[in-house]
């Protein structure tokens, strides 16, 4: 499955499934922070010392981030392909020009 095919699978059945028709990209942006901020809890848990890493359950939790995030890409009109692949090459002059923190 190509990724843009899977954004749009995916927004399609958030919009049949929104009987209030109230997501949006605001909604989205909200759920891509819980999702993340799940991630972010699990990893502290595995910090502290609460349990060991289950790499299916992290692997499930960045599964949700990711959805979110092609959710939130469609409901704003983007190509998720090609932001993903601009920001890519961005990322990529950055840093052949000395690093991550290096500004173009």
């Amino acid at each position: 499955m190509q990724i843009n095919e899977f954004a749009r699978m995916n927004y399609e059945r958030s919009m049949r499934n929104d009987r209030n028709r109230t997501f949006n990209w605001e909604y989205f942006l909200i759920a891509l922070a819980g999702e993340c901020g799940e991630l972010l809890n699990n990893l502290k848990k595995i910090k502290r010392g609460d349990f060991s890493m289950d790499k299916g359950k992290m692997a499930e939790e960045a599964a949700d981030a990711i959805t979110y995030a092609f959710l939130l890409l469609s409901s704003l009109g983007a190509d998720p392909e090609k932001a993903i692949l601009e920001k890519f090459e961005k990322v990529n002059k950055r840093l052949a020009e000395g690093g991550f923190h290096v500004r173009v």
